[in-house]
């Protein structure tokens, strides 16, 4: 059996090397379209995540102490 072959992190590929003006402008593209699409899809549940933590209190002298057993999302 063949061993597997790691493969490197992405910014291990891109760390020392520099895109195209071309490249960086269809890479921004894409993921404000990705982005854009994304929201259309999940914007409304992530608002009303926010919306029902910021109901929450919180001790504003030891917000680390809050209550951390409420689901995520």
């Amino acid at each position: 059996m063949k061993k597997k072959q790691k493969s490197q992190p992405l910014w291990a590929c891109t760390h020392n090397r520099t895109l195209s003006t071309q490249a960086a402008v269809q890479i921004l593209e894409f993921l404000e379209a990705f982005t854009e699409n994304f929201m259309v899809q999940y914007g409304r549940q992530i608002h009303r995540h926010y919306a029902k933590r910021a109901k929450r209190s919180i001790n504003v002298q030891e917000p680390w102490k809050g209550d951390c057993t409420d689901e995520l999302f």
